[in-house]
């Protein structure tokens, strides 16, 4: 009996050992773990290149792996944001905040049973910062300053506990600068003081050796050099990057806008069209069979996202662009364009400075032009 009870205990060794892909989920991720940065590598450059379904796919696996991490959590609301500022939309913002919270649960709890984990602290810091993000750009700005700070405290943590977590760099990078530049009129107090030097220093460091975060410190660090009036550093790095994610917009938006800010008109409107040539391709005018198809919205859910508030946006910059270097007759056209856009109250409300000076911009034109606006 014994000798059988030691043939069936062998037997379902076996027979477990030719089943590896069926191992019970781990509580945390190994982040230096071959398999497991290729899974995060696979859905940031998914999501950089706009693929947002297989992005989501991968961070999911990620979280299927460790259901307790925040990790996968913390990617996928990140995603869902990248998502929601793509479209301009706040369609995503249910699953944003339900993974924000959950990544925050799952790196608190980290944290009680370590008070020493980097990493913890690297993702509770950027769960807060994300949501900073988030709330501010939504308008709530009390919300975004408390999650700002809470983000601020949690990363210091991590590098306190581990210098070399140069992932920790962006989120207290970007702070560091913009910080500096929203509060400039108090730099000569001694506990405010003008940080965007170190702010720049610490996204370099980590656009050089962090482990998944090199692309959006270089994001990072586009925006800050188009602010520091740095274009061509900007431009540098925007082609760069552009190349590295020709499918994607996020660095075609910081090349136009880095072309525009140097008056670089031929070069801006080369990049504004382009960037409305995505749009456009996304955003393709129903078929006759989908005009009164009940199910066309679940079946294709962006084709309903398009508010035209990204195509306004590019569009006025188009006209602008056409105008500095003397075709009228286009500027016109582009502006009776964007003035035709079949727009919600939201969306005209949200860009009624743009729509505005589209006004000015076709009535200019149009009396350079000696024709008169028309009444």
């Amino acid at each position: 009996m014994i000798q059988h009870k030691k043939l069936l205990f062998l037997f379902l060794l076996i027979l477990l050992s030719s089943f590896p892909n069926q191992a019970a989920p781990q509580k945390y991720l190994d982040y230096q773990n071959e398999e497991i940065k290729n899974l995060f590598y696979e859905g940031i450059d998914a999501c950089f290149r706009e693929d947002y379904p297989l992005a989501e796919e991968k961070f999911k696996q990620i979280v299927s792996k460790a259901p307790q991490d925040p990790a996968g959590y913390f990617f996928k609301a990140m995603l869902y944001q990248a998502q929601m500022v793509d479209y301009e939309s706040d369609y995503k913002e249910k699953d944003f905040y339900e993974n924000i919270k959950t990544a925050k649960k799952y790196a608190q709890e980290r944290i009680k049973s370590n008070k020493k984990d980097a990493w913890a602290y690297l993702f509770l810091g950027n769960a807060h910062g994300a949501k900073a993000i988030y709330e501010a750009r939504k308008g709530n700005w009390w919300s975004g300053l408390n999650n700002g700070l809470m983000a601020k405290s949690a990363l210091k943590e991590a590098v306190k506990h581990d210098p070399g977590l140069y992932d920790a760099y962006v989120a207290l990078g970007s702070y560091h600068y913009w910080a500096s530049v929203v509060t400039k009129a108090l730099w000569w107090l001694p506990f405010v003081g003008d940080r965007r030097e170190e702010g720049i220093a610490e996204l370099e460091l980590a656009q050089e050796k962090s482990i998944y975060s090199q692309d959006a410190a270089t994001n990072g660090l586009i925006w800050i050099y188009i602010n520091e009036k740095k274009f061509d550093q900007a431009i540098n790095w925007a082609n760069r990057m552009q190349n590295k994610y020709p499918q994607g917009k996020s660095f075609l938006w910081a090349l136009a806008t880095a072309y525009y800010e140097k008056f670089d008109w031929k070069d801006a409107l080369l990049s504004y069209q382009e960037i409305a040539r995505k749009i456009q391709l996304e955003f393709p005018p129903k078929a006759e069979s989908e005009q009164n198809d009940p199910v066309y919205s679940e079946r294709s859910e962006s084709k309903n996202l398009n508010n035209y508030y990204n195509l306004i946006e590019c569009k006025f910059h188009i006209a602008n662009c056409l105008f500095n270097l003397g075709k009228f007759k286009e500027c016109i056209l582009t502006c009776e364009e964007i003035q035709s856009y079949p727009l919600d109250e939201r969306t005209k409300d949200r860009q009624k400075d743009k729509l505005k000076g589209t006004k000015r911009l076709w009535e200019k034109s149009l009396k350079v032009l000696g024709r008169g606006a028309e009444k």
